[in-house]
């Protein structure tokens, strides 16, 4: 039908209609939704909503017209690239998150080495299998070609000889993260980076959701564990990503790239003066943005202060390391790793995870199901934040009796039968697949089921290539 009609709507009605719409929306503020949103909690948030509104409208773009913008993002800046131990030479830019900030650093590095290594036709970029997929999507949108390489399935860390080995004269970029997202583990940073360094390669750390967090828990003294060097203290990294609005507590959408030193950051520019119209002068990959998202940001940074965030760091770590002890001990689950951050991954060998987050789910929690890869098994990831603190027991006690009510009723989704299925399915055509496969799923025309663990299962037995082809191709059918 769409929204546009003859006549408009009062706009208390629109405001009801808004309401309807999110009727069937998971609750983000209830406490039990443990990935994708970071709550500061209501003074926070409320604080965050009004600056937003204060500067709804104008636009990033022209500094000149919105000097503020460029004022609040300079502090936003001169705060976290302190907090990275960058010194004066670093440069940095406010995106519109963690995704765009990598394509930055990917671009940077793809136009440094024009510039620097003329020599290079085919470049590539090097990171480990646990890497967030922006870095794949940044290499396919700029033409690039990614070598992955292998991690520890004890601690899904890169492996640095692997990095070292698989770096090329071709290579323009390392990658390394803090944490990866997947199991919330530090790769080995220093060791990653000087490999780089000697041989000429900028290097990348990912610290989209881990830059203030760790930061923080760094100068706090680590909580009874040291955090590992992954910042601009490391002798190598040339850019560093982090989030503001994750464990930076700000509203979406607001992210940092930053870059060792301006000559770095101007790879990362785009400038355009050659057409009839404005000169187009652009540090993002956005042009017009919103100053909305700068200033809650700031205003988020303004009111929590240092106090702040090592309240939240503090009480959130100290949760989180209860929580992991208290799965230990529920028989028929484990958790992946030894995370160094806030978040983890859940694994069994005797029940269906995906069958687990289904039960969660009845249970009113959302977590993240993650496919099996890189030699770890499929698990459920766990995000935990501030506002979830007040839940955790009740979360530990919902995973021991979802766990204990799937091992007594046993599996409800029959793998090996699934499998036996998909694999009589290869080579078929992809319409004659995706039907054999929807079916198996319990997917009709009404969308996708309400219990996923069938779908899921099924994806996870998927070869990864096929798999994105698949889930690309529903997508695009049903929206």
């Amino acid at each position: 039908m769409g929204v546009l009609r003859r006549q408009g709507v009062e706009p208390t009605v629109v405001l009801q209609e808004l309401d309807a719409l999110a009727a069937d929306d998971v609750d983000w503020a209830d406490g039990r939704l443990m990935s994708g949103i970071y709550d500061p909690g209501e003074t926070a948030h409320d604080l965050a909503a009004e600056a937003y509104r204060r500067f709804l409208a104008p636009n990033a773009l022209y500094i000149n017209l919105y000097p503020s913008a460029a004022a609040m993002e300079k502090d936003i800046l001169d705060s976290v690239i302190e907090l990275l131990r960058g010194d004066e030479q670093v440069a940095g830019s406010l995106t519109t998150g963690g995704t765009e900030s990598i394509m930055l650093a990917v671009k940077a590095a793809r136009d440094h080495a024009r510039a620097h290594r003329p020599e290079i036709t085919r470049p590539n970029i090097v990171l480990p299998v646990t890497a967030h997929p922006a870095f794949h999507k940044a290499a396919h949108y700029l033409g690039l070609e990614v070598i992955m390489t292998p991690v520890d399935t004890t601690g899904f860390r890169a492996d640095p000889e692997a990095f070292a080995a698989a770096l090329t004269p071709d290579t323009i970029l390392g990658v390394g993260s803090a944490p990866n997202f997947s199991h919330g583990t530090i790769d080995p940073i220093e060791a990653m980076a000087a490999v780089a360094s000697e041989q000429g390669v900028l290097f990348h750390v990912d610290a989209c959701v881990g830059g203030i967090y760790l930061s923080v828990l760094r100068r706090m003294g680590g909580m009874g564990r040291e955090v590992p060097a992954f910042d601009f203290s490391v002798p190598g990294v040339t850019s560093i990503s982090t989030d503001l609005h994750k464990y930076g507590y700000a509203p979406k959408n607001a992210s940092l790239v930053m870059y060792r030193d301006r000559e770095l950051r101007r790879h990362a520019m785009f400038v355009c003066s050659a057409t009839t119209e404005y000169a187009v002068i652009n540090p993002t990959v956005l042009s017009s943005r919103s100053a909305g998202p700068v200033a809650a940001a700031w205003a988020v940074m303004r009111h929590l202060g240092e106090e702040g965030y090592e309240r939240i760091v503090g009480e959130t770590h100290q949760a989180t390391g209860r929580v992991l002890a208290a799965i230990a001990d529920i028989d028929g689950i484990e958790v992946l790793a030894d995370p160094e951050i806030a978040m983890f991954t859940l694994a069994s060998e005797e029940v269906n995870v995906f069958e687990l987050d289904d039960a969660m789910k009845a249970r009113g929690w959302t977590l993240l199901p993650q496919f099996a890869c890189g030699g770890g098994p499929a698990n459920l990831h766990v995000s935990v934040t501030w506002t979830n603190l007040p839940h955790m027991e009740r979360f530990v006690e919902d995973l021991a009796e979802a766990v204990e009510e799937l091992r007594d009723a046993g599996p409800a989704v029959d793998r090996q039968a699934m499998a036996t299925a998909v694999a009589e399915l290869e080579g078929a055509p992809l319409d004659h697949k995706m039907i054999s496969l929807a079916g198996l799923a319990g997917i009709t025309g009404d969308g996708v089921p309400e219990k996923m663990a069938a779908l899921n299962t099924i994806l996870d037995l998927l070869d990864p290539a096929e798999r994105d082809q698949i889930l690309a191709t529903f997508v695009n059918l049903m929206s």
